[in-house]
């Protein structure tokens, strides 16, 4: 268990502004789990670099690699979380991207169903486009026909 929003010392990155973390689960069921730094250099070099709010610039530089699973420790791990998260989980005998199942399930149950229903969306917010609500126009037919096809279906039980 580790959590990534604590500040740490910028001394190994010089002129750090802002730190992100990636926890690289392309190994997981092989030899090892590593947690991955990036930082945010801002330097003398590009401070009159204007980004595109014409703001100075800070550049993504590769930080360290943490190793927090060998194979060894692989084989005996449970759980993983990040700031509170389940992200790892064992499942019968095999390691479960649990965060990658979650943003499926919310997709899946919660967010299509809501954009199914974008005509009352549209309706009650008084937006004029769907694009104005956060909804890109090219996934509506997909949502709506699959919104449509389950609707049709006579239920299990």
């Amino acid at each position: 268990m580790f959590d990534s929003d604590r500040m740490t010392d910028g001394v190994p990155q010089p002129g750090n502004l802002l730190t992100n973390y990636t926890l690289d689960l392309s190994d997981v069921n092989g030899e090892s789990l590593w947690l991955c730094s990036y930082y945010y250099e801002a330097a003398q070099a590009y401070k009159d670099e204007k980004g595109p709010k014409d703001l100075p610039v800070a550049r993504r530089r590769d930080g360290w690699s943490f190793l927090l699973a060998d194979a060894e420790d692989m084989q005996r791990l449970n759980r993983v979380t990040l700031d509170g998260e389940t992200v790892l989980v064992q499942m019968a005998g095999e390691l479960v991207d649990a965060s990658a199942l979650s943003w499926a399930s919310e997709v899946t149950d919660s967010l299509a169903p809501q954009i199914a229903q974008f005509n009352r969306l549209l309706e009650l917010t008084g937006a004029q486009r769907v694009e104005d609500l956060g909804i890109p126009a090219t996934i509506l037919p997909e949502i709506t026909s699959s919104s449509e096809r389950e609707r049709d279906q006579t239920p299990r039980f």
